[in-house]
């Protein structure tokens, strides 16, 4: 692939360096692809191989001792290192009980395996990594600033007898540079590791991001493109916290792993562009609605928006109350798809029905989980499924991209996906008001415009995706689907 580089680099004091386009994009055009300089386990994973990161249980290296999965794998570019490294100083992985649980032991693995990156290529090391932020100051005051001393800094330079290749500080940079500057992506195997790329670590944040990123499973290069049409010298900004999240929870979670306080337009909102993401129901009045007193405050009051109204809670209450909610949708999460993880969320959404706004984000989760298990679940096929139903699938998704149109606009996965979502409740529809005779064969085929045209747009945007990614295969589905239905409507 040809080195597409639309995008200058500049600094000020908000961003530090950023990424600007350097001419006029269309959405869905390539910006530029990324390498990683590291890929490996994430911080607390459970074990998983070193080659390929599929889960293990009692598989180790033949030479090592450390997780992994084939012979392929023992002797995979990445995991060759390493193990001579382990080898050598006679480290091995200890024995778990528990295969499934976090493992503290593989915490050190990518931050060795970024050292080694500096040993291997010192030049874009110091291009594209040395000048990372690290925020060592502030991670010094975070508990996991210990864990890092013991599971990662001393275990790496004293158990692993690397005191003469590598400083402590040096051990302590590279952990600070994942901190701050990795990205959560998706192995080959479908588990959730961590890269970092040097260009896309550069891009600044929003909460309405303009652009998009993909992983592609063979090598963990990433290409970045316009998620809509962006004029030459506007900022190119991503998304580093999920789109469908409160401002409060948005905020803290930023805080927390990236170590600034977003200021952007939909945080300083309190209705969030409209959206009312974060907004609350009163149940003081009729007609009230809660909002933030000042949505950059986290500490700041909520109170009812109605005049002769006087409720009102403090921010710390609504973290309490959003966390306790957070906990059930996690075990609703866990839950495997099927007919009580669809009844379940029904019911949740009927249990805050009078707490949120239809439309905060919390709800808007549940309603997006909904959206696709209708149709895919024992009991709720999309041949079971009777035309109220289906009307609450089409329902459902319509509301999830209205939303997504402010929060994350133009060609995003989830709107592809959505998309898909949509086009079958649709159809359904449509020919069973055509069969039932509710509907003559010119109206069947002006309905089935909708489904035709939602697949093709599905098509074209998870089409971009990694072809072996849930997304991609998709795509290739929505395509065929596309063709299929076109033909009967030709043949009408």
């Amino acid at each position: 692939m040809v080195d597409v580089c639309h995008y200058n680099v500049l600094q000020n004091e908000i961003y530090g360096r950023y990424l600007t386009a350097n001419k006029d994009l269309e959405c869905g055009e390539l910006i530029f692809v990324d390498s990683p300089i590291v890929v490996g386990p994430k911080p607390d994973a459970s074990p998983l191989c070193l080659g390929c990161y599929c889960p293990v249980e009692n598989t180790v290296c033949s030479r090592c001792s450390w997780p992994i999965c084939s012979t392929e794998c023992e002797q995979s570019v990445q995991h060759k290192p390493e193990c001579e490294i382990f080898s050598q100083a006679k480290v091995r992985f200890q024995p778990v009980e528990d295969w499934s649980a976090s493992s503290p032991q593989l915490d050190c693995i990518t931050p060795l395996r970024l050292i080694l990156a500096k040993e291997k290529d010192p030049e874009r090391w110091k291009r594209e990594v040395e000048v990372m932020e690290t925020h060592t100051e502030e991670r010094r005051k975070r508990p996991t600033w210990d864990a890092d001393q013991n599971n990662i800094v001393n275990y790496l330079i004293e158990h692993c007898k690397l005191e003469s290749r590598f400083s402590k500080d040096m051990v302590e940079q590279v952990c600070g540079i994942l901190e701050v500057n990795s990205v959560e992506i998706p192995s080959r195997g479908g588990f959730s590791i961590r890269a970092v790329y040097p260009r896309l670590a550069i891009a600044a944040h929003s909460c309405v991001p303009n652009i998009v990123h993909t992983i592609l499973h063979n090598d963990y290069k990433v290409q970045v493109r316009a998620a809509i049409p962006i004029k030459n010298g506007e900022t190119l900004h991503i998304s580093y916290t999920h789109v469908l999240s409160p401002t409060l929870l948005r905020r803290e979670h930023l805080l927390e792993s990236k170590f600034f306080s977003c200021t952007c337009p939909r945080c300083a909102d309190p209705a969030e562009l409209g959206t009312h993401s974060s907004t609350l129901k009163c149940n003081k009045c009729d007609n009230g609605v809660i909002l933030s007193t000042n949505p950059l405050d986290n500490e700041a009051e909520w109170k009812c928006t109605e005049k002769n109204c006087e409720f009102k809670t403090s921010g710390a209450a609504m973290r309490k109350m959003l966390g306790v909610v957070l906990a059930e949708l996690e075990q609703l999460d866990a839950l495997d798809p099927g007919p009580s993880a669809l009844e379940l969320r029904e019911a949740t959404l009927k249990k805050y029905k009078s707490v949120f706004h239809p439309c905060h984000a919390i709800l808007i989760s549940l309603k997006h989980a909904l959206a696709q298990l209708y149709g895919r679940v024992e009991n709720y096929s999309l041949d079971d499924l009777p035309d109220l139903l289906l009307e609450r699938k089409a329902e459902l998704c319509r509301l999830v991209l209205k939303i997504l149109d402010v929060v994350s606009p133009g060609d995003t996965r989830m709107r592809g996906m959505m998309l898909y979502e949509l086009h079958a409740p649709l159809m359904y529809l449509a020919r069973s008001e055509f069969r039932a005779g509710l509907i003559k064969q010119d109206k069947l085929k002006e309905r089935l415009q909708e489904p035709l045209q939602c697949l093709s747009d599905a098509a074209r945007i998870l089409s971009r995706e990694d072809p072996q990614s849930p997304e991609g295969i998709t795509g290739n589905i929505a395509l065929h689907s596309m063709e299929e239905l076109k033909a009967s409507l030709e043949s009408l």
